[in-house]
């Protein structure tokens, strides 16, 4: 299903051509038909192709009603851009030409009215300036078909082209649950609220429940028109009228949604934007400047504050809304009508400072409008994006994922793409597997994702036994199986540390190549043990010495470093190291100068 909306300068013929099409007066308040102008939305409709109602939407010319026209704008398939051939260009076609583009409308129709009261050679003038125009700012040809309201001619025409225009369109199929941007509230005697707007998303049914965003608010929908029909079930996209139980006209407004799955949005005062000034050349939005934002149905006052990079900003409303990611908006200056720039949401929330400087060195990869739809700068930014400071930043990525159909997972309380984590999975097998495997402490400090992610990914393969933890090791289940063959320089090391039963071997005095390395696998074996200042000992030299200090000792005694010295021979500068690794491993805790055996 489609809708189509009518954009252009006031007195230019809107509401008559709707009327020609579809034989409906779209001028619903008695001051629009007083002051012979459209003030809000108008709708209306006709019969497609198939039989199925095509919806049309009105929308006000003057340029005192630009936010009521962004209103209407937001949810069409088509919009015909409406020019009298007597008058031709006009400042708020202008304007509504550049809401169109900015708002991402792709098909787009211009039709000339008022031909049965413009002269050939002005018609012809009108016509010629008209596409020269359309092309500047749609940068594509843009169709223009002359109509008279009036007399009816061309209006066949346009409604055959427009009708083969939308058979060419695929319908939107249903993508998750329906909601609704709510354009109108009003009550009816026995009935009570009603909302109307235009049904996105997926389909809504009488008696679904739905929450009026950003309240908050739960109801159930009592019952749905459409093109004044009653239906049980409405499909997008269509123009809907829902009646709401248990709801007040007074709780609801213009702006807000009423949606099935209020978690499909994100209610905050606070967002990243990526934004385009319609006017390159002026530079008309400042710094901390306050202007007005209107995205779906509605527009609110805000704040701008830039990002280190251009094109993003910060915004901060004077209220809480709701939008999706990527839904656009546009700026327009505060209290007038100028449209200042387009744009999109990129992030729910702003974080703190160093939050936005991070995130605004990810973006700036990406500085061109629009591109942030791209996959490719999505999957970028979830492969440098791991860890979150509060739970709207991570429904943030996991919309920035679900936008580029990318797979994430939750891993140790970070998001996380879940091609990454299977590599880093791999990667850590391919460690594990390794003579001697990895120590968890040396592996936990790999890489540049967070040490609760790789804490996660120990835990997922310590489950799946595909490697398996022995002390402080990680290992291939192999490894546990079989004695791992040594080198012969690893031999010769472990041949060389068996005679330093007292002081240590220093790496120092070892001049072999690769003889750290070698040491670092034994010691990852369990066969060396590692001081600090880099001594080494054989296990069971270690050990030996080890319970040379403790023999006679309780649990729970204590002892000095001469009296340790002297049970050993040691000088300070081993035993030091030695006490020091006998406290890792729980032996001795430190008590001032002193020990206490564990």
């Amino acid at each position: 299903m489609h809708i189509i909306g009518t954009a252009g300068h006031i007195d230019h013929g809107k509401t008559a051509l709707i009327e020609a099409l579809t034989g409906i007066n779209a001028d619903r308040l008695p001051e629009e038909k007083k002051r012979g102008m459209t003030i809000d939305l108008g709708f209306a409709h006709f019969e497609g192709a198939g039989g199925e109602p095509v919806g049309v939407i009105d929308v006000p010319g003057h340029e005192r009603f630009i936010r009521n026209m962004v209103a209407g704008a937001w949810s069409l398939s088509c919009a015909v851009l409406v020019i009298a051939g007597d008058e031709g260009w006009m400042p708020q076609t202008e304007d509504h030409a550049r809401v169109l583009e900015a708002m991402g409308i792709g098909h787009i129709v211009c039709a000339l009215t008022k031909i049965d009261i413009t002269e050939a050679d002005i018609l012809d003038y009108v016509t010629e300036s008209v596409k020269a125009n359309l092309k500047r700012i749609f940068q594509k040809k843009i169709e223009v078909l002359p109509v008279s309201s009036v007399t009816g001619e061309g209006i066949d025409e346009l409604r055959g082209y427009l009708t083969d225009l939308l058979r060419s369109i695929p319908d939107r199929e249903s993508a998750g649950p329906g909601f609704v941007h709510i354009d109108r509230v009003f009550t009816i005697k026995g009935s009570g609220t009603v909302i109307t707007g235009s049904l996105s998303g997926g389909m809504i049914s009488e008696g679904d429940e739905v929450t009026i965003l950003p309240q908050g608010l739960k109801t159930k929908i009592r019952g749905i028109q459409s093109y004044y029909s009653a239906i049980q079930t409405a499909h997008p996209v269509s123009r809907v009228a829902c009646n709401l139980q248990g709801i007040k006209k007074e709780e609801i407004s213009r702006g807000c949604i009423a949606a099935a799955d209020p978690d499909a949005f994100y209610t905050e005062s606070e967002f990243i934007i990526q934004f385009e000034e319609l006017d390159q050349d002026q530079k008309t939005i400042k710094n901390h400047m306050e202007l007005e934002l209107a995205c779906g149905t509605g527009h609110y006052i805000g704040t701008i504050h830039f990002l280190r990079t251009p094109g993003f900003a910060r915004i901060v409303l004077n209220e809480k809304i709701s939008a999706s990611w990527f839904d656009p908006f546009l700026l327009i200056r505060q209290g007038g009508h100028h449209i200042l720039a387009k744009g999109r949401f990129i992030w729910a929330s702003a974080g703190d400072r160093h939050f936005r400087i991070r995130l605004s060195s990810v973006l700036k990869q990406y500085p061109v409008p629009d591109t942030i739809r791209d996959e490719s700068v999505l999957r970028f930014v979830l492969e440098q994006w791991y860890t979150f400071t509060s739970d709207s930043e991570r429904r943030a990525i996991e919309a920035f994922a679900a936008a580029a159909k990318l797979e994430v997972r939750d891993a140790g309380g970070a998001v996380v793409l879940e091609e990454r984590y299977q590599k880093e999975l791999q990667q850590l097998y391919h460690l594990a597997a390794r003579t001697g495997g990895v120590s968890r402490a040396a592996y936990l400090q790999t890489g540049d994702l967070p040490q609760a992610v790789k804490e996660s990914l120990i835990a997922e393969a310590l489950k799946g036994k595909k490697i398996v933890q022995k002390d402080q090791l990680l290992l291939s289940p192999e490894q546990l199986e079989q004695e791992a063959p040594l080198t012969p320089l690893a031999r010769r090391l472990l041949d060389t540390l068996s005679t330093y039963t007292q002081k240590g071997l220093q790496l120092k005095d070892i001049h072999d190549p690769g003889a750290k390395k070698e040491l670092r696998n034994l010691t990852r074996l369990g066969k060396v043990v590692a001081l600090e200042g880099d001594i080494y000992y054989s296990a069971e030299n270690f050990k030996a010495l080890a319970d040379r200090i403790l023999e006679g000792l309780a649990a729970g005694s204590s002892f000095s470093i001469p009296e340790a010295k002297e049970r050993t021979g040691l000088s300070r500068r081993y035993m030091i190291p030695l006490l020091n690794r006998m406290e890792e491993d729980g032996m001795v805790r430190r008590d001032g100068d002193s020990r206490t055996v564990c």
